[in-house]
């Protein structure tokens, strides 16, 4: 299995971290200040949108300094418990490496406590987490660092952390750093990437150095050069990387607000999204009663979605959309998640889908057909077209004569005799129809007028 790019990239150093110039010289001060001792500010906040560069920098200064390091992340349970257990020990004022080599402060050995994903801290699962890392700030001899997307919500979560730690923001970066890093990888890996690539990856990234990064690792997979045409499919990842953060974020919210706020970005209606959710239970929820719960909502929330389309009032959505939301979310009775990372397509969706094309042929054909047989669409699509179907099955004469008088396409014709466009039996029907002299009909006289139709 190839490497993944963004750890076979990584920055070993804080000088190979790009753009964010200022958070990088303060993270340089603070290592500085460790050197000479223990500091004020014993942790500090890496905070800014993801692909940023924090985890990079938290680990490149690091190797600069020499440090060992603990990380946790999100996929740890971060009670109060775990956190005094991991990152609680490591910040004695003496430790060790994980290989049992004594590191000495006084020598300026230090270890690196990384908190990676401070901000997401969820209910009875990570209970008392939040105070579990204040403490752990304030009793720790060992530098911290705490990496988060929101320090907003660190900040409610554990006010403390705004006088115990120093906080450096990164921003997003660049599109034209993005493609320097690209084109670089592009050249170490031997592959040959059109110009107008670089900078379409780079755009689609929205400052996110990761996502860049895999999109062109998946781009050049089992090739060795990247044409213009490679990058149409970059626009479609992107908003189901981003659809896959949001349903992750709503599934994992503790308030109803927060489920709603969740997806307001994502472009898709109320309907398709309860589709999305729906596909996404089963795979969020093991417990029964939490599915049974979780349904019963989604359920709620389809009979809004019923009556918005039956009397037109879209204020209902409102509603709908928080049932399908937060009522979804809080069915879950204990916090203890599934790592879901892809949620699957809607089953339903696909067999929309599939069905789209007969739908819209047979939309074709009784809209063709209505002024000839004086009927609705509506009327012939559910009598009339199935019983013409079987008719001009066994009467080729007959369908030669409709599809001429009525104007019917190919389209129109392979409908009507279930076949496939473009194939033999429809070719010929619509060559004898667009013919000069209509073909023979048993029963009726040449030349028979559009007015006097046959009758059913």
């Amino acid at each position: 299995m190839q490497d993944e790019w963004t750890e076979k990239y990584r920055p070993k150093s804080l000088t190979q971290i790009i753009g964010n110039e200022y958070a990088v010289s303060a993270m340089k001060r603070w290592r500085e200040a460790w050197r000479k001792g223990v500091p004020r500010l014993k942790a500090m906040v890496l905070r800014g949108e993801p692909g940023t560069g924090k985890t990079s920098a938290a680990l490149a200064l690091a190797h600069d300094a020499g440090w060992d390091f603990i990380e946790m992340n999100a996929s740890d349970h971060r009670n109060a418990a775990s956190i005094r257990k991991v990152a609680g020990m490591g910040s004695v004022s003496q430790t060790f490496t994980l290989d049992g080599e004594f590191l000495s402060c006084s020598d300026g050995m230090r270890k690196l406590i990384i908190l990676d994903e401070a901000d997401n801290l969820f209910g009875r699962e990570d209970y008392g987490g939040a105070k579990a890392i204040v403490e752990t700030i304030k009793e720790s001899g060992q530098p911290i660092i705490l990496i988060v997307n929101d320090y907003y919500e660190l900040s409610r979560k554990a006010p403390a952390i705004k006088t115990l730690a120093d906080k450096v923001r990164f921003k997003r970066l660049e599109p034209r750093l993005i493609v320097g890093m690209l084109k670089s990888i592009a050249d170490k890996e031997n592959v040959k990437v059109d110009q107008n690539v670089l900078d379409r990856i780079a755009q689609n990234a929205n400052g996110d150095m990761r996502a860049a990064i895999n999109d062109l690792q998946m781009m050049v997979e089992g090739k060795t050069e990247l044409a213009i045409e490679d990058s149409d499919a970059i626009g479609k990842r992107n908003q189901l990387r981003e659809l896959n953060g949001a349903l992750n974020m709503m599934f994992g919210s503790t308030t109803v607000r927060e489920a709603r706020d969740s997806t307001l970005d994502i472009d898709l209606t109320p309907d398709e999204l309860s589709k999305w959710i729906e596909e996404g239970i089963p795979q969020e929820m093991r417990d029964n009663a939490d599915l049974a719960k979780a349904f019963d909502a989604l359920s709620r929330a389809d009979i809004y979605l019923g009556r918005t389309r039956k009397y037109q009032h879209y204020s209902l959505w409102s509603y709908a959309k928080e049932m399908m939301t937060g009522g979804v979310a809080l069915s879950r009775s204990s916090r203890v998640r599934s790592k879901v990372s892809d949620y699957g397509f809607p089953g339903a969706l696909i067999v929309l889908s599939r069905a789209r094309g007969p739908r819209a042929a047979l939309g074709s054909v009784s809209g063709r057909l209505s002024g000839y047989f004086h009927a609705s669409p509506r009327c012939l699509k559910e009598s009339t077209i199935p019983l013409l179907q079987t008719m001009v099955k066994h009467d080729r004469e007959l369908l030669v004569r409709i599809s001429r008088e009525a104007g019917l396409d190919e389209g129109d014709i392979a409908y009507l005799l279930r076949a496939e466009p473009g194939s033999a039996s429809v070719e010929s029907i619509v060559t004898e129809a667009r013919g000069d002299e209509p073909a023979p009909k048993k029963g009726s006289k040449k030349g028979h007028g559009r007015g006097s139709t046959t009758r059913f």
